[in-house]
């Protein structure tokens, strides 16, 4: 039976429902507070007059999270032929998935008809069945990229306005930038993560505004520097942390123009980068860090929240209001439990990937729609239920063209029946995912061993990549230490990745950028670069611990297990 307290949120007392995780292998208690109890009902559709109310969730907040991230792949790329014009393309699914794919071309052109695919609602199925059927015989988009990009084959939910791009994902307005995620408005930069308006930077962690910065993180508008930790206006600092306006500093203590230099001189070595990345490491540890790196963001827990009002249990997003439970998603309002885009929105709730939206629920990849609710791979529909790759489109279920009167009559019959079978008010079940988890985000924020995958139920991706067509192939071990002695002709060499063992090849825009940086060429896999990039980054999980300066009770990133100080925003 449901425990019923009250406690403070917003400044006031709300009721709370205490409940527990409904997977067998969580069974973490969370609380629905009152304040989300008036969101499902706002959220909930309603159709011939009677709102069909989405009931408080079954699973925790981390379970739900994992759940929608496991539809999610974004940086696994495989070569496969559109099935509609047959040419030779970069897919997200493999050619052994089940899905049907179309390049972007031929997904908008008049040559099929995603109506031909619909399905009549059958109730002597659960929704599940129904519904996945539909998706597995619907083609849908090969790459997720929206509007107008230029030379950019291999990016991945991208947004409009990107030039000469390559590997990039989740990122939109770049140019010229390569091996990167959550990158916005930059230029000339390579292997970063969760950056905006930077030009010419490498290996960089959640910083904005800066112009040649390497190897920091948690920076902004610095120049001409490198492993910089939680520093503001900076120009060229080597191996810093929380300076504000400083000039010519190394390791914290001032230097001349020289030392400097002669600091920056050394990153044509790998041997020597590693050794700055370990000092760097060691002045992190006993430097202060802050509770959270959340910037303009009011009335907010989370972390990596910027220009944000009012956002709960929130993790990099940027200009939301009135929102719970958002991962990676921007501009939206009042909304819950969403991972990725959410651009210009309000009331989503459960989505992955759905943007330019509103009243719109336990969808994915989809853009502009409206009162629509299980859409997947869908623009511009209004009133549409349980429907795949559908455009410019309403009233529809399952791809079947209704009346508004058979519409609105028909679905919530569908809702009923989904109600009985607990699948109304629930996303779909991880174990039902297009990708294996492995190749999806929820790998990547909330890693799980493959026994741990496989027990419960999901698919697992076996490592079998094949090496790259190569001239030759090379240990990274034994490649020139400096870039000058890097041949034109490493171009045709696979380079076998120092952890991993998995070869890897340069391209020549790589390596120019590598010259023009006079930086050795990398070591490591893309793959592990990216994955060490992410390890940089707290976890998406707040504790309460003390500031270590007043002793206030804070939320922050930072369990109170680890060494660091950790000081309150005040």
């Amino acid at each position: 039976m449901a425990r019923y307290t009250r406690r403070p949120m917003h400044g006031s007392m709300k009721l709370t429902t205490g409940k527990t995780c409904s997977n067998g292998w969580c069974k973490a208690s969370f609380e629905v507070m009152e304040d989300d109890l008036a969101f499902y009902d706002k959220a909930s559709p309603i159709y011939q007059g009677k709102k069909e109310l989405i009931p408080p969730p079954t699973l925790c907040p981390e379970c739900r999270n994992r759940r929608r991230m496991a539809w999610r792949n974004e940086r696994n790329l495989y070569a496969r032929s559109c099935e509609l014009c047959k040419k030779p393309k970069v897919s997200v699914f493999p050619t052994d998935s089940s899905m049907h794919t179309y390049c972007r071309d031929c997904l908008y052109s008049d040559g099929w008809d995603p109506m031909a695919y619909g399905k009549q609602y059958d109730f002597s199925r659960d929704f599940h069945a129904n519904f996945l059927g539909l998706l597995r015989e619907t083609p849908v988009m090969m790459l997720f990229q929206s509007g107008i990009n230029e030379n950019c084959d291999y990016i991945n939910f991208a947004g409009t306005e990107c030039r000469n791009c390559y590997l990039i994902f989740n990122s939109g307005r770049d140019e010229d930038c390569y091996y990167s995620r959550g990158l916005i408005e930059s230029k000339d930069c390579m292997d970063m993560l969760i950056c905006s308006g930077d030009q010419l930077c490498y290996e960089c962690v959640n910083c904005s505004e800066s112009y040649r910065l390497l190897f920091s993180q948690n920076s902004a508008q610095c120049q001409d520097s490198a492993f910089l930790f939680n520093c503001r206006r900076c120009r060229h600092c080597f191996g810093c942390t929380n300076l504000v306006q400083k000039e010519y500093y190394l390791f914290n203590k001032p230097c001349t123009p020289e030392e400097y230099q002669a600091a920056m001189a050394q990153l044509n070595s790998s041997a020597c980068i590693a050794r700055s990345a370990e000092q760097l490491q060691e002045a992190r540890l006993s430097c202060i860090h802050r509770a959270t790196n959340n910037i303009q963001a009011e009335d907010c827990t989370g972390d990596y929240l910027f220009s944000c009002k009012n956002c709960k249990d929130s993790h990099e997003a940027k200009g939301a209001e009135d929102c719970k439970w958002l991962m990676c998603a921007k501009l939206c309002k009042d909304s819950y439990d969403l991972f990725g885009f959410a651009y210009d929105s309000e009331l989503l709730y459960e989505n992955v990937g759905v943007g330019m939206s509103v009243f719109a629920g336990f969808s994915f990849s989809s853009s502009a729609i409206v009162n629509s609710y299980f859409c997947f791979y869908c623009e511009n529909v209004q009133n549409c239920f349980a429907c795949v790759s559908l455009h410019h489109k309403k009233y529809c279920i399952l791809n079947i063209q209704y009346s508004q009167e058979e519409y609105e009559a028909l679905v919530p019959k569908i809702i009923a029946a989904m109600r009985k079978n607990g699948q109304w008010g629930e996303y779909l079940p991880a174990s039902e995912s297009t990708f294996r988890y492995n190749e999806t985000v929820a790998q990547e924020y909330l890693p799980l061993s493959e026994e741990e995958v496989r027990k419960r139920g999901w698919r697992w991706k076996a490592d079998d990549a094949a090496a790259p067509p190569a001239t030759r192939i090379i240990p990274a071990a034994q490649l020139p230490d400096g870039i000058d002695a890097i041949p034109d002709d490493i171009l045709n060499w696979a380079i076998t990745c120092e952890v991993t063992g998995k070869p890897f090849k340069v391209i020549k825009q790589e390596l120019d950028f590598y010259r023009k940086m006079r930086l050795p060429v990398p070591h490591l896999h893309p793959d592990e670069r990216h994955k060490r990039r992410m390890a940089l980054k707290n976890p998406m999980k707040l504790w309460q611990r003390e500031c270590g300066k007043c002793g206030k009770g804070m939320q922050t990133t930072y369990s109170p297990d680890r060494k660091e100080t950790v000081y309150c925003e005040e």
